[in-house]
């Protein structure tokens, strides 16, 4: 009995010395920065994750895109600020203590190779907002590693992730179950009014591709795509995977109820639930290499830890020789037979490399510049390739390709730096004095908890607005698109961050080495993935892909890798950082977010004053706007196709309007001389003021930057027919047919059980084509 008596003392006094280490204190915080700028980073993800964001969009035929730019270049530019803020105030108060990660290392050269690329690129304003894009997260990944200063708040950062990672779950399983029929069902009652916003007109190819992408019911969630869904639904799983075994740590410890335990596990599987609703065979490969190599680097640590140090050295050579090997065959594969084995996502995806290797071939140091990749592709483009695409499907080919081979070593080197411990034990804790004063976990969980919801649901109401017009239906939008989302994630938060006390925020729960093991063979997941898709520079991708990077970090630093950095001395000093902080704010606000923010909004009031008739106003706008903003040619495109669009429906035709789309053409082909659409329209435009050979000039130029387009051809021989140059114009009609069959044998093999071949150069022009042909060969 007595012995019965010690042991329960005992267990007393261990459970509260355990308690006195692990829980934080519960004091008010005396400087509350660290904690608002984690929430400021998890919201913007979230934003990021809950919101199809695509800034390089084509804007020259989706103007509407451009509301996106300015969104991202808002969010982007709040992460870069954030950052720059936390250094300042360091400086500024003397209390700057920073970690290095070697993230630092790789920025720096893809900084280099940034502006170097940009400075070359054909569409300035199109690279900027791409590196801005860009930029963002990464210094996100920086300030997070500086302030993830305790296993509380990486703890946090896991349970935002798998709360997204339900959200994204959830999206994924209405479209699957009902959105995508209902968006079938409208679309077969009325085509009519989903085709017309887009400009695609019945029965051209345009119309084939949009019918195949909505009857192959994708599941995409919030993304663009269902493999950018499957890239974040890979970093998703791995936070819910180490807070489940986190949990059952505690569990097993008697620290925590088991009825946490399932929880845990509850929101691990619906995670995967959404993962596996994607579809994305790629990504679910890529689960299964990521799950295996955690296995294998586990195994090796549990049964043969003598043996670690000795087996890595010769395992990382040997894989990465299998992957080039690997590599190497798949090229020799697609060189002899045209196509790489893996049906018709995998025949297209050869097409894209091909088209990139000539790409590099002729940019091989400074790249084309960042977000140039659609502008430049149409001049490498296989003739037979059906649709042309803004990214190789390749994160490889698309870093080299846009940024150079300094672009590729810079992102490899941010990357794989911070993971160059991965499979070694980690050091001592960071012991750097912090001035912060933590909170208790349930204020931590809490504050970044309330941040997240307030975000989503005012934010995403600004950016989504309500259409509904009758109360029923605005209720259902609401609760559908709105509030479903935040209940989403508030459950998928608490399944895994409950029950929010000190306990939860315990060390002896949360293993680092696992975790930074988890963490790690996810990261390498999604590039793997990545070799086959553009999903990694996708902004919600893209933003949680740094911020766990920011976690392995963060739990990887030493006390060695902090830099305590004196402040200036002297008023002078504070003067400088103050003048430092405020240049750096104007000069992105007047070079970087107005001009996109004026571009918008004279394309927004440009569309509402035509429709209302009043095409003076829309011109005067598109003028103002194209004159803010001298880099960016989608003022000028809109401004021309406005034209063109009044001379149109006058009954006049009068041709000062066509020469008034004829300078805002040359105008948008000076601030972009690569893409080959400007050329086209100039072209049109002289063959409408009645001067062929000035048209012909044109569409020659055009077709120079897209020769696999037939219908450039079969407009140059028509051109030519009316110069009376009829060797010419056999010639052209000849390539404009040679083209078509080349593109129909590519599609009778892609889609064998179709009777009907969608033409791309149109049925009447294809049969006139081969008669004219027939006619002027003899």
């Amino acid at each position: 009995m007595t012995e019965d008596r010690r042991q329960k003392t005992e267990d007393r006094r261990q459970k509260a010395a355990d308690r006195a280490v692990v829980r934080p204190p519960r004091s008010v915080l005396r400087r509350p920065s660290s904690v608002v700028l984690l929430a400021l980073c998890l919201s913007i993800l979230a934003l990021r994750v809950t919101y199809t964001e695509s800034p390089t969009a084509q804007v020259l035929t989706t103007p509407g895109s451009l509301g996106d730019t300015v969104y991202s270049l808002t969010l982007s530019g709040l992460l870069i600020f954030a950052f720059v803020f936390w250094l300042l105030w360091g400086l500024f108060t003397g209390r700057l203590v920073y970690r290095f990660t070697g993230i630092e290392i790789g920025l720096a050269v893809f900084g280099v190779a940034s502006m170097v690329s940009a400075w070359g690129a054909s569409d300035k304003r199109e690279a900027i907002t791409q590196i801005v894009t860009l930029l963002g997260p990464l210094c996100a990944a920086l300030l997070l590693v500086q302030i993830l200063n305790h296993p509380a708040k990486v703890r946090v950062v896991l349970a935002v992730l798998v709360g997204l990672g339900i959200v994204s779950a959830y999206q994924c399983a209405e479209q699957f179950f009902i959105s995508n029929a209902v968006t079938i069902e409208q679309y077969e009652k009325d085509p009519r009014m989903m085709l017309e916003p887009l400009g695609i007109e019945t029965g051209t190819f345009q119309h084939f591709l949009f019918e195949h992408r909505l009857y192959s019911r994708g599941v995409r969630g919030f993304f663009t795509t269902s493999n950018s869904a499957a890239s974040f639904a890979l970093l998703a799983s791995a936070a819910g995977a180490i807070l489940l075994l986190c949990r059952l740590r505690g569990v097993k410890a008697g620290r925590v109820a088991p009825p946490y335990g399932w929880c845990a596990a509850g929101a691990m599987l619906l995670v995967l639930a959404g993962l596996f609703l994607t579809q994305s065979k790629g990504g679910i490969l890529a689960f299964f290499a990521g799950l295996a190599l955690c296995g294998l680097l586990t195994g090796i640590d549990r049964w043969l830890p003598a043996w670690k140090q000795r087996l890595l050295p010769v395992l990382i050579p040997l894989a990465v020789l299998l992957a080039a090997g690997t590599g190497y065959a798949m090229i020799r594969y697609g060189m002899a037979h045209g196509h790489l084995p893996g049906g018709n996502s995998m025949l297209v995806r050869w097409q894209y490399w091909v088209a990139s290797a000539k790409m590099v071939a002729d940019h091989p140091l400074t790249g084309i510049g960042p977000g140039n990749f659609s502008d430049y592709y149409t001049h490498y483009k296989p003739a037979a390739a059906l649709e042309s695409v803004a990214d190789p499907h390749n994160f490889l080919l698309s870093l080299l390709t846009q940024y150079g081979p300094l672009g590729l070593i810079g992102f490899l080197a941010m990357v794989f730096l911070p993971l160059r411990r991965l499979t070694q034990p980690p050091g001592p804790a960071s012991t750097i004095p912090d001035t912060d004063c933590l909170p208790s976990s349930r204020t931590l969980a809490l504050a970044v908890l309330l941040g997240v919801c307030a975000c989503l649901l005012l934010i995403r109401l600004v950016m989504l607005p309500l259409l509904a017009e009758s109360s029923d239906v605005l209720l259902y939008e609401v609760l559908t698109a709105h509030v479903a989302p935040v209940a989403a994630f508030l459950i998928g938060f608490l399944l895994v961050a409950s029950p929010l006390d000190q306990a939860s925020g315990s060390r002896a729960d949360f293993d680092g080495p696992t975790t930074i093991l988890i963490l790690g063979c996810a990261i390498l997941a999604v590039l793997l993935h990545n070799l086959i898709d553009f999903a990694l520079f996708e902004p919600g991708v893209w933003m949680a892909f740094w911020v766990v990077i920011a976690c392995v970090a963060a739990l990887r630093v030493q006390q060695r890798d902090g830099l305590r950095v004196a402040a200036p001395h002297g008023r002078p000093g504070r003067l400088l950082i103050l003048g430092t902080a405020a240049l750096l704010l104007g000069s992105y606000g007047f070079y970087v977010w107005r001009p996109a923010c004026i571009t918008a909004m004279a394309l927004h009031q440009a569309q509402r004053a035509v429709s209302a008739g009043g095409y003076d106003a829309a011109h005067h706008r598109l003028e103002a706007a194209a004159e803010a903003d001298p880099l960016s040619p989608v003022a000028a495109n809109f401004n021309g196709r406005l034209y063109l669009q009044q001379w149109e429906q006058t009954r006049e035709r009068q041709s000062a309007l066509l020469e008034e789309a004829a300078r805002c053409f040359s105008q948008a082909i000076e601030r972009n001389p690569a893409s080959y659409k400007n050329y086209e329209n100039l072209a049109l435009v002289y063959s409408r003021l009645g001067q062929p050979q000035k048209a012909y000039d044109w569409y020659l130029r055009a077709a120079g930057l897209y020769p696999g387009r037939e219908r450039l051809w079969f407009e140059l021989a028509q051109t030519a027919e009316k110069l009376g140059r009829a060797g010419l114009a056999l010639c052209h009609y000849t390539k404009a047919v040679e083209i078509e069959n080349s593109y129909r044998k590519q599609f009778r093999q892609m889609y064998p059980d179709r009777e009907k071949i969608v033409s791309r150069l149109g049925d009447k022009e294809y049969q006139y084509a081969q008669k004219r042909i027939e006619e002027l060969s003899k």
